[in-house]
């Protein structure tokens, strides 16, 4: 149909020497573009690298032609955005509470879980710097590990992430958790790998708002410090496959503190002092984690035992857009995509809530 011509006045302070267009900001147009060019725009941002969105994507998909540094303003803005209400305590989309799954024994479980990835960062004259570690924090409802059916279920889960404090993040997937209705579940599981803080964190996130909580410890987590021990232990690959075997089904059906015990009686006189001296670090992490390590009666209740999910939102909602071959990012880009991503990899409907909100606003 050919070039629409779009007119507006413009007024300039000269006292501050800065303008505007007062239409534009009425209309809801940020960088000379609709909301549903920005929403595109930023669509494409989030899903790929500024610079095939902006020549290859943006223009087959909705025949906008912009520059990358555009896609990559205005992302970044629309992510500044997301930042901005979530750090003011707002909840992007609305409060509906789940309809939480039950465990074996008929109680609703709701589940909570944090966890941090790596980002390479660039210098403020592009040259590299030291990488930061942006959080990623969830709040799902996955299928019951005990229910036998074959049809698969879409997980219901909500995300925040970026690089904040452990008490910012708390902050942010508590209201999350209440916007979902955590509340209304009879047992809430916190999954962690055990770093220092995340319990703390998530009693924090849920605290009030649950009568009981569980903290289950990753159980691939301690598997990989049982390796690491039958590694120096046995330098023979069949003989330390068959007792790392054996010690992960003690763990899995008897529970960490008969496994604790088990591996306190061995002998290890004679043995060299990286063997003792490796020994005596995993009795400790599993002597500090063993709260955590009932695995036997998590699984009968049919609860998850693998924080599988949470390192899966790592990689969807941060790893596979920021941790691109040769990609470095600023600390304002890092936490505007992180929190952009959160938000697309959420539930749709928060998505659309968003930039119907914005459009209608």
């Amino acid at each position: 149909m050919g070039p629409a011509v779009y007119e507006r006045a413009y007024y300039y302070c000269p006292t501050c020497r800065a303008g505007h267009f007062s239409t534009d900001e009425e209309l809801g147009l940020r960088r000379k573009q609709t909301p549903a060019a920005q929403e595109v725009t930023a669509l494409v941002g989030v899903l790929e690298p500024f610079e095939e969105g902006a020549a290859r994507i943006l223009p087959k998909l909705s025949g906008l032609n912009v520059s990358a540094s555009t896609v990559q303003r205005t992302t970044e803005d629309v992510g500044e955005d997301v930042v901005e209400r979530r750090a003011a305590g707002e909840t992007i989309g609305p409060e509906q509470p789940w309809s939480w799954n039950t465990d074996a024994a008929g109680q609703t479980v709701g589940y909570v879980s944090l966890d941090a990835t790596g980002v390479l960062q660039q210098g403020p004259h592009a040259e590299k710097a030291e990488g930061r570690m942006p959080w990623v924090g969830a709040v799902f409802n996955p299928q019951p590990t005990h229910e036998t059916t074959r049809r698969r279920r879409v997980w219901e889960a909500r995300y925040v992430s970026g690089l904040m404090s452990l008490p910012e993040i708390g902050a942010q997937l508590r209201r999350e958790c209440r916007a979902v209705g955590v509340d209304r579940a009879d047992v809430v599981i916190g999954l962690t790998d055990g770093g220092a803080g995340l319990e703390n964190c998530l009693l924090d996130a849920v605290a009030g708002l649950v009568g009981e909580i569980v903290f289950i410890l990753d159980f691939y987590h301690a598997s990989e410090h049982l390796l690491e021990f039958a590694k120096v232990l046995f330098p023979d690959d069949p003989q330390r496959k068959r007792e790392l075997d054996a010690w992960c089904e003690t763990l899995k059906h008897r529970g960490g503190r008969v496994l604790f015990e088990e591996l306190e009686r061995l002998d290890l006189s004679a043995a060299s002092e990286t063997v003792r001296a490796t020994h005596a670090s995993l009795l400790g992490y599993l002597r500090n984690n063993l709260h955590r390590m009932d695995y036997p009666t998590y699984v009968a209740r049919g609860w998850q035992i693998g924080s599988g999910m949470i390192e899966s939102a790592c990689k969807s909602v941060v790893g596979r857009r920021l941790k691109g071959s040769g990609m470095r990012w600023r600390e304002r880009g890092t936490t505007a995509l992180c929190q952009l991503r959160a938000l697309y990899k959420s539930q749709p409907q928060l998505w659309n809530h968003y930039w119907t909100r914005t459009t209608c606003t």
